[in-house]
């Protein structure tokens, strides 16, 4: 019999299918104690309706609060290392109009209920990023919800590079300020932690060309940093009822919506994978907020993950975490977090949801805390080779 020669193509390809069906198995949730060999890296989701100016305040704000503070006091039990927020900081980012008494929706109260939050976990001195949302530009009043959506100047007032979060700050790299459209939104962090150092980025939502090619550069800066991106749109979540596991029905990128069109450019999710993501290998995961379905009786669903080969045949872990139709315990979330503790010993990353508000974790003995299996809410994935390849070259330094 004549031997067939396989195309390199057809092998990666298969050879790819073959890793994600084994990881599949992987997508359950873990009852075992872990090791102390480990680091936290945390995600706070849309915070939106939590500083919302239209709704009964403070009770909405204390869940936000609620998050931050519980970081910032158990940042020692955590080996809280990073933490990232997805973006929609506020609800309506039209902001002051100049005056701090100004009670038009967003009016600096929203900014400044954020602010109060985020004092809390600056002032514990960990590294944090926050991304932009869709509610986040200039030009988003809630009223009108003008597309494509423009504008930075009360993000860049806030939470920009300039900032007192940020400046000075030896482990903030930097922001997009030279951008001519939408500059100051996207920005880098470093952080060390588990004897590696990696790279942050957080990128404009749906991001322009021109975004990319910064970000481009920043990697190439950081070359071999194993590195996290952070941008608001970037996964769905899965339809109501799918109880399917991750990657039987691989969740959807999202299409472009509120910048397309704009004079500076964009970029869908898929776009923002090919052109950056999976052309990076020292990327290994992509967080993501935004999107979620209606609640029901005050739960919604709004977990999901998927996870991919990229043009090195390295997986990239793709992460939807998006609380805000969650009203169960308070407008806007229920003070859900996600949390992910990298375990180094085990050479893997535990994913748990948890909120300080309830004092919960979901996912627990098998409840369905988001009208999802447990596995959306507590499970575990291999440590990507990103990661596990940095700490070799290390040592090898």
């Amino acid at each position: 019999m004549t031997k067939r020669n396989v195309p390199r193509e057809t092998r990666h390809r298969a050879s790819s299918r073959a890793i994600l069906v084994a990881i599949v198995a992987t997508l359950l949730a873990p009852s075992r104690a872990w090791s102390r060999d480990f680091f936290t890296i945390a995600v706070i989701p849309d915070t939106q309706n939590y500083v919302d100016d239209s709704r009964p305040q403070p009770r909405s704000a204390r869940a936000f609060i609620a998050e931050t503070a519980f970081l910032a006091s158990h940042k020692d039990e955590l080996r809280l290392a990073f933490v990232t927020h997805v973006g929609d900081v506020v609800q309506h980012g039209d902001g002051t109009n100049g005056q701090p008494e100004d009670r038009t929706w967003g009016a600096g109260a929203e900014w400044r209920r954020a602010e109060e939050a985020m004092d809390v976990l600056a002032a514990a001195g960990v590294p944090f990023a926050v991304s932009a949302g869709n509610h986040d530009y200039d030009s988003y009043d809630h009223a009108s919800r003008s597309k494509p959506l423009h504008g930075s100047i009360h993000f860049r007032r806030h939470f920009g590079s300039q900032s007192a979060y940020f400046a000075g700050k030896p482990w903030y790299g930097g922001a997009s300020n030279e951008l001519p459209h939408n500059p100051g939104l996207s920005s880098y962090q470093t952080f060390s932690a588990g004897g590696r150092t990696f790279l942050h980025l957080s990128l404009e939502l749906e991001p322009s060309d021109a975004v990319l090619s910064w970000a481009q550069r920043v990697i190439e800066a950081h070359a071999g940093y194993p590195t996290i991106v952070t941008t608001h749109a970037f996964l769905s979540p899965p339809a109501d009822g799918d109880d399917r596991r991750p990657l039987e029905a691989a969740a959807p990128r999202l299409p472009a919506s509120y910048l397309k069109g704009s004079p500076g450019g964009w970029n869908d999710a898929q776009g923002t994978w090919e052109k950056l993501i999976a052309r990076n290998d020292q990327i290994f995961m992509v967080i993501c907020g935004h999107a979620w379905n209606p609640a029901v009786q005050g739960v919604s669903v709004s977990q999901n993950v998927r996870i991919d080969v990229n043009d090195a045949g390295h997986l990239v872990y793709q992460v939807l975490s998006d609380y805000q139709g969650n009203t169960v315990a308070s407008p806007g979330g229920d003070g859900w977090l996600r949390l992910m503790e990298f375990d180094l010993d085990r050479g893997a990353i535990h994913f748990t949801t948890y909120s300080p508000l309830l004092e919960k974790r979901a996912g627990q003995g098998g409840e369905r805390t988001f009208r999802q299996p447990p596995r959306f809410s507590d499970f575990t994935l291999p440590m990507p080779v990103q990661v596990s390849a940095s700490a070799s070259a290390a040592v090898a330094r």
